[in-house]
């Protein structure tokens, strides 16, 4: 597998895109740098407090002072493709379970099409089960239910007419335009903890690759790399097919104060996921707070390394 680094989008961040319109123009200096790939995810709808798992702090949002710095990200990923020639696009991850089927099989496909086959679809159940309650989407369900839409969205990327029947979505003899410029649709891959639930069988039948949760801890990313294999194994599929991705963020290792002691951490840190089969890497640019010059130092350690 050709490993690749990518950076997860910062948002509307004054030091690096003080609004929105200024994004894709970061993703270009991006491109520019080198970098193989941006990531994004989303939440649809935003609590005043979200307590984030895995370590990452409270996510405040308020209407006084606009502090939350998300936009779609399919929206802005069409406004960067747009921008940029080389860089993929990675959704990490977009949440089809809050997603009409019909809609974003449309959405990714043409994203597909004007991104020139640059887009890799990543999923998952997400973490804040009040923003599906608020949907009229029971909390319980939604993981179910984005497989139920992912599967929905692989018929309709198919020549011809397409069908499906499952447990919340039926269709018979329909047709989604475009057609995808990647045969079969963009890739697909499943994040989460591949130790709980469906995750690992997911990947092994119909994934490309799997992302971990960004505030993974080593243990967790290890035994979620196994599980993904063994079921591979035990699909008939061969594990070295699949990719893994994760994201460089300072958990289980000391943030140092200086960029020099945090690109040594980082360089450290990738090659210990290395070890363990981690293909694609993901510099989380919030959490490191550096300039754009010591990001591109950093892509260098990196590749280097």
């Amino acid at each position: 597998m050709k490993q690749s680094f990518g950076v997860k989008l910062p948002g509307a961040v004054p030091r690096w895109a003080p609004t929105y319109r200024e994004v894709a123009d970061l993703v270009v200096e991006f491109e520019r740098m080198g970098f193989d790939d941006v990531m994004d995810g989303e939440h649809i709808l935003f609590s005043p407090v979200m307590h984030h798992p895995g370590g990452a702090g409270n996510m405040v949002h308020g209407r006084q002072v606009q502090q939350s710095d998300r936009a779609d990200t399919l929206v802005t990923f069409g406004a960067i493709a747009a921008k940029t020639t080389t860089i993929g696009l990675v959704s990490a991850v977009l949440l089809p379970a809050a997603h009409s089927f019909a809609v974003l099989a449309r959405q990714a496909s043409t994203l597909d099409v004007i991104s020139g086959g640059r887009f890799t679809l990543g999923v998952g159940m997400g973490w804040n089960a009040d923003e599906f309650e608020a949907q009229g989407i029971a909390g319980s369900e939604r993981d179910a239910r984005a497989e139920d839409v992912i599967r929905a969205c692989m018929r309709l990327w198919q020549p011809g007419l397409a069908s499906y029947e499952g447990r919340w979505i039926k269709f018979h003899d329909v047709i989604s335009e475009p057609a995808p410029l990647t045969p079969g649709g963009p890739p697909i891959w499943w994040g989460g903890n591949a130790l709980k639930g469906p995750t690992a069988r997911r990947v092994a039948e119909f994934c490309q690759g799997w992302v971990s949760r960004e505030a993974a801890a080593y243990d967790e990313i290890a035994a979620s790399i196994e599980a993904i294999r063994t079921q591979c194994v035990k699909s008939g599929r061969d594990p070295d097919g699949v990719s893994f991705r994760c994201s460089l963020t300072p958990t289980g290792w000391s943030t140092p104060s200086s960029v020099d002691g945090l690109i040594v951490g980082a360089v450290n840190c990738a090659q210990r996921l290395a070890g363990l089969g981690v293909t694609n890497f993901t510099v989380p640019l919030s959490y490191y707070q550096i300039e754009l010059e010591d990001l591109e130092r950093l892509l260098r350690a990196l590749r280097t390394a």
